[in-house]
């Protein structure tokens, strides 16, 4: 059985784990609130370390990240597991099946290497929680980059600092799903407190190791949809990770009411100057803020950069920010 890395042994006998924000201490034989990582001998196993939940090879736009790598192939892969307790009632990737069967096993190098194998461009983190699978999921980052393959994450964020500093090196992407602005939210749909300490790690990773990340919100009517919420949402995204950050809106569910609160957070992320704004759409172009040229067009499941040369529209001269080469600008001074 495999061990933690994420790992810190206690005066009295118990650990901790240092993957998630939970940070669990565990007496031996007790197991996380994850369900996946629990004590024995002194340290923690790990019950999902190289189990896959779910595979597929399809389009980078699929994980929305739309301004990351456009019309490229990427692997998605993932485990089994949730931080957050609403998501274990929710999730579909929730426990490993009993059946031995059904248990999947795939080391990290050889899924960096079937994603060079189908022309894959990248590999995306992108079922179950990467925290949850902190050391697998650092594995599977440094063997895709070792194959030259771009990484992302998609993730709620709920990492501790101490996995994101090993992330981080290795990361070029993430795609943050963002439950709302507010305690009540998150107690709602995620189930979790300090969901704001989520906004300190994510500003850190981008602005430290220079990974692009987009938003996504699902709005759920009378929960996350608090007009003064929405407003901290988005100037939190302007100030802290830019106003060229895409931010995808989404109905949480069925319903008039749904409908209507996605589109008042649409109308207040573009009062807050963000730049892209995303909703559920089919065949969702990208248009310059400066002149509305076509920057990207989204047709049939399919991506093409129409209107940029050199980095620039080939219109105005306006500079989008897209991510589109696995070397990392140089590192700014802190």
């Amino acid at each position: 059985m495999q061990t933690a890395h994420f790992v810190t042994p206690t005066d009295d006998g118990r650990v901790r784990c240092e993957a998630c924000l939970w940070r669990c201490e565990l007496h031996p034989e007790q197991t996380g609130r994850c369900h996946m990582r629990v004590a024995r001998n002194g340290t923690l196993e790990l019950l999902n370390y190289g189990l896959i939940s779910g595979a597929n090879v399809g389009s980078i736009e699929e994980h929305r990240l739309w301004h990351f790598f456009p019309d490229t192939l990427v692997l998605g892969i993932g485990s089994w597991g949730y931080a957050f307790p609403a998501d274990q009632e929710r999730g579909p990737y929730t426990a490993i099946p009993a059946d031995p069967a059904k248990q999947r096993s795939l080391p990290a190098e050889k899924a960096a290497a079937f994603a060079l194998k189908q022309l894959c461009r990248g590999v995306v983190w992108a079922y179950g929680d990467p925290a949850v699978s902190a050391e697998y999921t650092l594995e599977l980052l440094r063997a895709s980059r070792a194959a030259s393959r771009y990484t992302a994450l998609v993730t709620t964020g709920y990492m501790t600092s101490e996995t994101l500093e090993q992330f981080g090196p290795y990361l070029d992407g993430l795609a943050l799903d963002m439950r709302g602005f507010g305690d009540s939210a998150y107690q709602r749909l995620a189930g979790a407190p300090h969901w704001d300490v989520i906004l300190e790690s994510v500003a850190r990773i981008k602005h430290r190791w220079q990974v692009h990340i987009e938003v996504t919100t699902r709005m759920h009517h009378g929960v996350n949809d608090d007009p003064q919420e929405l407003r901290a949402l988005t100037a939190w995204i302007r100030r802290a990770l830019g106003e060229q950050t895409p931010w995808h809106i989404l109905p949480g569910d069925a319903g008039v009411e749904t409908a209507a609160a996605v589109f008042r957070a649409r109308r207040i992320g573009l009062d807050a100057g963000l730049h892209y704004i995303y909703g559920i759409e089919p065949e969702q172009h990208t248009h310059c803020p400066r002149c509305s040229n076509t920057l990207i067009t989204r047709s049939k499941g399919v991506s093409r950069v129409v209107g940029i040369s050199d980095g620039q529209c080939n219109r105005c001269g306006f500079q989008p920010y897209l991510r589109t080469s696995i070397f990392k600008p140089r590192r700014p001074q802190e």
